[in-house]
């Protein structure tokens, strides 16, 4: 059974399905691109994007026993 636990995201890091407060809302990584310079474009399943550049550090939520699926 997957438990939800806190993890630091960062570029490198982050995976589809990761929840991310942005603005007080909680947003779903539904895709992501990899961009120059090491960073990732994050698609969020409602639409928006966000681009975390190779140093960003964020907080989000994962489903702990998930595989890696970047």
């Amino acid at each position: 059974m997957s438990v939800p636990e806190v993890v630091e995201i960062t570029a490198d890091t982050v995976l589809v399905g990761d929840v991310i407060q942005v603005g007080g809302r909680a947003l779903v990584v539904a895709d992501l691109v990899l961009t120059t310079r090491g960073g990732r474009r994050l698609e969020f399943a409602t639409g928006e994007a966000l681009t975390l550049h190779a140093r960003s550090r964020l907080t989000g939520t994962r489903l702990s026993g998930r595989g890696r699926t970047r």
